[in-house]
């Protein structure tokens, strides 16, 4: 029997892929879980939707509804008709949606000084090594470990100096898909950094770093290497934003709450992402300020070579 789920909220470009679709087919469904699916679309872009109220430019909200994963099935056609998705025994009623565009906030400028920066980012490697890191970059007995450790010294660390972007695209691509689990941690810390630098890389003159998306799906999982792809061009949702903003503002208190609200994401995933962007604005920071904060931070994480 069908069950009617109301959506709350449909991010901005879940709901330009709904009005680009030529027909009533949008895609299929690709994974379950018991609280969100996600859908490949037949222009290869990726929905999600979810009962759980984080908004992002992909996602679709909707209330709150147990067993997600009883109502639709991997492979199962999705289609809009109307104002109403069908997928499985899932029928979603976007009649009261409310837009969600993400806003640029601080992301783009850093708006104090060295001190304040610093600060923050210190207070913040020193939660991220007393909450539970197993399985995440930050075990030493992870698979991912090592090699994140050799992209900290092989990418990261060299490029602060200008002209080295080459090492750093090697570097970053020996980490996509390493790791376990849906979203491998090489991915999700990457995705952490990209989505720091590239959010503050035109305030210190900086190009953005974009990988070639066919390159990063022929190491890793299609889903994965989307949101990859999503971090990098700033596509990213309310809580990333958030650690991005309140380190541009130098501000602690926000920074570590963004933390404490970003962490318990999935198995290891947002500790894997924090450790990315951590290390991210780390290095925008040296390079506005002329600095070796980087090394700190990595040593604080255990990434140190």
């Amino acid at each position: 029997m069908p069950v009617t789920l109301r959506a709350s909220s449909i991010g901005s470009l879940a709901a330009q892929a709904l009005r680009d679709t030529n027909s009533e087919i949008i895609g299929q469904v690709v994974n379950t879980f018991p609280n969100s699916f996600y859908v490949k679309t037949l222009s290869g872009e990726l929905l999600f939707v979810t009962n759980h109220p984080l908004k992002s430019p992909i996602t679709i909200n909707v209330d709150h509804t147990c067993g997600l994963d009883q109502l639709v099935k991997p492979l199962d056609q999705v289609r809009l008709r109307g104002k109403e998705i069908h997928a499985g025994r899932a029928s979603i009623d976007l009649q009261a949606t409310s837009p969600y565009q993400s806003e640029a906030g601080q992301a783009g400028r850093l708006s104090c000084g060295p001190t304040e920066i610093a600060g923050s980012l210190r207070t913040a490697s020193f939660l991220l090594r007393i909450v539970d890191t197993t399985q995440s970059a930050l075990d030493p007995r992870s698979l991912a470990h090592t090699g994140i450790a050799q992209f900290v010294h092989e990418g990261i660390l060299p490029f602060r100096l200008p002209g080295m972007e080459k090492a750093f695209y090697e570097a970053a691509l020996k980490i996509v898909g390493l790791g376990s689990g849906f979203t491998p941690s090489g991915d999700d810390t990457l995705g952490g950094f990209l989505a720091a630098y590239n959010s503050l890389a035109p305030t210190i003159g900086r190009s953005l770093v974009l990988l070639d998306f066919a390159t990063l799906q022929n190491k890793t999982s299609w889903i994965s290497a989307k949101l990859l792809d999503y971090m990098q061009r700033q596509i990213f949702d309310e809580q990333v934003r958030s650690l991005i903003d309140s380190a541009a503002k130098g501000d602690g208190n926000a920074l570590i709450l963004a933390l404490e609200t970003l962490l318990p994401r999935g198995h290891a995933s947002g500790v894997d992402i924090s450790t990315g962007a951590l290390l991210a604005l780390g290095l925008i920071h040296d390079i506005a300020f002329e600095e070796q904060e980087t090394e700190f931070i990595a040593t604080s994480l255990g990434l140190s070579p």
